[in-house]
């Protein structure tokens, strides 16, 4: 008669210790392992912080303006200053490495002391450039717009025809030859006098320099804005 071992069987049938303690831990592992990946990247985020705010901390050295400068003028050396600040978003400082590139430029705008200088208010072109004349006008209050010019600003100077002492138009003659309209730009102005007149100077061709100068002093002259500077 054959005796079986109950016990026996049942612990020949079941999975062996080792692979039920290994599947046991698997769970822990991959516990330790997402555990390490944040670690890590909390240490990664606190390095990319930590750069920023340094750089954002950081000053480089730009150039400034020294002084007035009126627009259409040359930039010297003494007009530049070098200043250290951050660098801002949306704003595009010129280096101080670059002193020596903006010096001969011209201002394409009045520059004013403390101000950082951008690339946008310099130009190469002189004020006045090849061809053209700079010329000096006295305006009454009704002979240019309410709003005030601004250097760059693009006018159109109308020649109006001359009146007798009674305000009556008089027949123009050979005024009929000279040109009704001529394009000029603002070089600058003054500040309005006491009777309201105010002196703008304009840049206008060699060959309108005579009769703008002859207009104007005869009190012909009507500025018209066209275009912003």
């Amino acid at each position: 008669m054959t005796i079986i071992n109950r016990s026996a069987v049942d612990a020949a049938s079941a999975p062996p210790a080792a692979a039920a303690a290994s599947l046991a831990r698997l769970p822990r592992r991959r516990s330790l392992g997402m555990w390490a990946l944040g670690v890590i990247l909390v240490v990664l985020g606190s390095v990319g912080a930590y750069v920023l705010v340094v750089q954002g901390g950081m000053t480089h050295p730009y150039l400034a303006v020294s002084h007035k400068v009126p627009y259409g003028a040359a930039i010297q050396d003494n007009d530049l200053t070098m200043i250290n600040v951050n660098a801002a978003v949306g704003l595009d400082p010129i280096p101080a490495t670059q002193r020596s590139q903006v010096i001969g430029q011209h201002a394409a705008a009045d520059l004013y002391p403390g101000t950082l200088l951008t690339r946008d208010q310099l130009t190469r072109t002189a004020i006045p450039a090849p061809g053209q004349q700079l010329i000096g006008i006295e305006l009454k209050p009704g002979q240019l717009p309410a709003r005030s010019l601004k250097p760059g600003d693009t006018v159109v100077l109308v020649v109006v025809p001359p009146t007798g002492l009674a305000g009556i138009q008089e027949p123009q003659g050979s005024a009929a030859a000279q040109p009704s309209s001529i394009l000029a730009i603002v070089a600058g102005t003054t500040a309005p006098a006491t009777n309201g007149n105010v002196r703008v100077d304009v840049a206008v061709s060699t060959t309108d320099g005579t009769v703008v100068a002859a207009m104007a002093a005869a009190g012909r002259i009507v500025l018209v804005v066209t275009a912003r500077g």
